[in-house]
């Protein structure tokens, strides 16, 4: 995970509303990954309106979606230890989400992908 990455999500956790810059319709993205690092890229989304998204990975990554909610943490999306996923998420709430991308192996993994809205 990169010093940005790092600092993102201080600030996002520290906060819990601060997003990341947001992704825009048909955004491509490759980005490495520490061993027991992670990374993210949020968004906002506004209610009833849908992203799709699909990457794959080097290696196996824990995967979610995720909003803050005051201090709470919601997931309406998780999936462990995956080299590859695509799906469509519709928000239920104007809310900012963050798809996130952890690694718990012991080496580097790539990943790449494309959120479209």
């Amino acid at each position: 995970m990169s010093k940005r990455s790092s600092k993102r999500w201080l600030i996002c956790g520290l906060l819990c509303c601060a997003v990341a810059p947001a992704a825009q319709a048909g955004d491509g993205f490759a980005f490495d990954i520490a061993a027991g690092k992670f990374d993210e890229h949020c968004l906002k989304i506004d209610a009833g309106r849908a992203v799709s998204y699909r990457f794959t990975a080097s290696g196996p990554v824990d995967f979610n979606i995720h909003h803050h909610r005051g201090k709470d943490v919601l997931y309406p999306v998780r999936r462990d230890a995956v080299a590859r996923a695509e799906g469509e998420f519709r928000a239920p709430a104007s809310e900012d989400y963050c798809l996130m991308w952890t690694n718990k192996t012991q080496a580097a993994v790539r990943v790449e992908g494309e959120i479209r809205r």
